[in-house]
Order: C-alpha cells, then structure tokens, then sequence
C-alpha cells in the first residue's frame, strides 16, 4: 500500500513540474544572461534532483524489505478442533492466504474456517 502511495506522489510530483515548466513565459532573447538569478533555478533543480532520488532510494528499499519479509520461510501449524491431527508445513509467508497455502514442496493445503492456524517464524 506503501508502494502504491510513494509511487502516485512521486508521479503526481513529476506531472506538476513539467506543467509548471510548459506554461513558463518564454521570454525574448534580448535580455542579458547576466540579470537572470542562476543560483536560484540551479537550486531549485538540485532540490528537485534530490527529492526524486530519496523517493527513489525509499520506494527501493520498501520493495526489497517486502520482497524479503513475503519470501522467509515460516512454519505453520494446523490446529482443528474436529481432529487430533495437527499438520506442521515449512511455508514461505506471501504463499499463505485467507484459506489456503502452499509449502516448499509444492504442496497446496486447503483449510476450513474453523481450523486455525499457528505461525512459527524460523530464523
């Protein structure tokens, strides 16, 4: 959700500068170079550069945390309250949903509504 958010500000950021810089007033080449601030739009621009690169570096970051966190490996305990039988899975975190789940093995487990499920995190 993160991700989404950054991504749309940052889109929405770049979208208002480039209208900003369309509707400058182009103004005539008469006027000396000399009487333009320059320290102003250089500022400006490594301003600009700067925001873009930490949204970038940020929105990275996110990425990778995410992708790492939804690939450990956990274990997870089905427990029923019908059986005695309590199933232990090896299974990667982004591969468990609201009911059902896939192990290492490839295995696709199904799960009622009434088991529940204990997950152990694995270092």
């Amino acid at each position: 959700m993160l991700t989404k958010i950054l991504l749309t500000v940052l889109v929405i950021t770049g979208a208002w500068f480039l209208l900003v810089k369309r509707t400058r007033i182009v103004q005539p080449q008469a006027i000396n170079i000399t009487d333009k601030p320059l320290h102003n739009s250089l500022l400006h621009r490594y301003i600009l550069t700067g925001i873009f690169v930490v949204l970038g570096l940020g929105l990275l970051s996110y990425s990778v945390w995410y992708w790492r966190d939804q690939h450990q490996v956990v274990t997870v305990r089905i427990v029923s309250p019908n059986a005695d039988n309590n199933g232990e899975y090896r299974v990667r975190k982004g591969d468990i949903s609201d009911s059902k789940m896939v192990t290492l093995d490839g295995i696709h487990i199904r799960f009622s509504t009434q088991e529940r499920l204990a997950i152990i995190e694995t270092d």
